[in-house]
């Protein structure tokens, strides 16, 4: 069974691939021979599962998406107070590359060039001739945390390395205009180079999308389960990211998109909603801003489609599935025959009843779904309690019933047990409602079906109904 989640990914991916708009960056050469035609898109979730659709496995230079990164460790090993005094954390609302610092000669950010050149001197030592051992071994350091994000180790792209070192005239401006200014205690070269290998190192989208997980999940890496750096940090850089992160476009994205972000002009970009999930996205075709054309575009459709805006003030739990059991436990009726009881006793394993908790949004949903859908070999008929729901918004109600009309079509069957009928009064609210998400099921678009499945008012009336459904399968009229 091909999962829910997975066809939507490869529905959104159909829809956006369509837009050849934009154009590679061509200010670096190495850039300019990538094939604009590339696109692949990553999601990992809370527990370090990862949904790929496209070129997930293609590796593209990391670029500006490293600057929250090398940020997060000049954080971690400096502190608030060293890093604050020299990087601002207000909005540019200025191009990426802008020679610009603020009333303080700070640059005013870590996201724009200025700001992220000056973190990577903050990593090296304060003297005006650094050693290139030196610069290599804070780089080996730099690349063992980029790695730790990334659940594996991640490798430098010496061609693009060589091509940014060879036609950073602006950023070596940039760098020396620091200097002049004081607010640069290495040397400035060495700095810059730091700079060119940070963005030289290679990615997938797969590799982005664990990155932006480790920091939704507090700096724990969902994948090995190691603290790659602390909550307090990992918040810090969620708050840059939003308010910066996508440059002079910020303000556009975080009203439309809603989720932390970071592009970069290899293609890519990093988004975020936290304590849920990480987006990993590449499409090296890029707008007037300098970032990803398709990748604003799948971003736009994943927050608005999935309720991913992270100010949706829906609540969210994310322990979904309360308990899991099959129906031992409860009586046979009474009025059923021998033969009927000698096969609920030797079948009856092959009931299972969910009970789910909390408030279902699309993170709790796609969790329970994946929970279902890994049974499905050793179940004939799915219970789903979600008498301890408290809010099912429309995204969580159409996986739901995207995966009732789904296992139909399998001969097997899913009831809910929904004694207050939130399901029902969720499709009653949002019938008409054009702004639903398209999950490219046909029973689930617009205009829903309103064929509803089984609402029952208690686990015992559903055992019933199950049990009644094994016998007809088994014992066809």
């Amino acid at each position: 069974m091909t999962s829910l989640v997975d066809g939507y990914l490869s529905h959104i991916t159909s829809a956006c691939a369509a837009d050849l708009s934009g154009a590679v960056a061509d200010y670096i050469p190495e850039l300019a021979q990538v094939d604009p035609e590339g696109y692949g898109l990553s999601l990992c979730v809370h527990d370090g599962h990862i949904y790929s659709r496209g070129d997930s496995s293609v590796e593209f230079t990391i670029q500006s998406i490293s600057k929250p990164l090398t940020y997060a460790l000049a954080l971690s090993r400096l502190g608030y107070v060293q890093v604050d005094t020299k990087i601002g954390v207000e909005p540019s609302g200025e191009a990426f590359n802008e020679i610009s610092v603020d009333d303080r000669l700070r640059p005013k950010n870590p996201m724009i060039n200025a700001g992220a050149i000056l973190t990577a001197s903050m990593l090296l030592p304060p003297v005006r001739d650094v050693a290139p051992q030196t610069v290599d071994e804070i780089f080996d350091e730099l690349v063992a945390f980029y790695s730790a994000c990334a659940g594996r180790q991640l490798s430098l792209d010496p061609a693009v390395y060589g091509s940014e070192a060879a036609t950073g005239a602006r950023n070596r401006a940039i760098a020396y205009m620091l200097d002049s200014f004081g607010v640069i205690d290495t040397d400035p070269e060495a700095a810059l180079d730091l700079y060119y290998r940070q963005c030289s190192l290679r990615v997938t989208t797969d590799d982005l999308a664990v990155i932006g997980c480790t920091i939704a999940n507090g700096g724990v890496n969902p994948r090995t389960g190691r603290q790659v750096l602390n909550q307090e940090v990992a918040q810090r850089v969620l708050s840059v990211m939003t308010t910066c992160g996508m440059y002079d476009g910020a303000g556009d994205w975080v009203s439309s998109v809603g989720l932390p972000a970071k592009s970069g002009v290899g293609g890519g970009i990093l988004a975020i909603l936290p304590g849920q999930l990480g987006i990993g996205v590449y499409s090296p075709r890029l707008d007037r801003h300098g970032n990803s054309v398709r990748g604003i575009d799948t971003c736009r459709h994943l927050s608005t489609d999935l309720g991913l805006h992270m100010f949706n003030l829906t609540r969210e739990s994310r322990v979904t599935i309360r308990s899991i059991h099959d129906i031992a436990d409860f009586e046979i009726a009474e009025d059923w025959g021998d033969i009927e009881r000698l096969y609920l006793r030797t079948c009856r394993d092959r009931v299972r009843i969910y009970e789910l908790q909390g408030d279902l949004t699309f993170s709790g949903a796609e969790s329970a779904m994946r929970r279902f859908e890994g049974d499905l070999d050793d179940v004939d008929v799915l219970i789903v309690d979600i008498s301890r729901i408290g809010v099912i918004d429309p995204v969580a109600r159409t996986m739901i019933l995207n995966f009732k009309h789904a296992l139909d079509d399998r001969g097997q069957r899913a009831m809910l047990v929904d004694p207050d009928g939130v399901v029902r009064a969720s499709v009653d609210r949002h019938r008409n409602d054009s702004t639903l998400p398209d999950l490219a099921a046909p029973q689930a678009l617009r205009g829903f079906d309103p064929t509803l499945p089984h609402v029952h008012g208690t686990i015992a009336d559903a055992v019933i109904d199950a049990e009644a459904f094994q016998l007809k399968q088994r014992y066809p009229a």
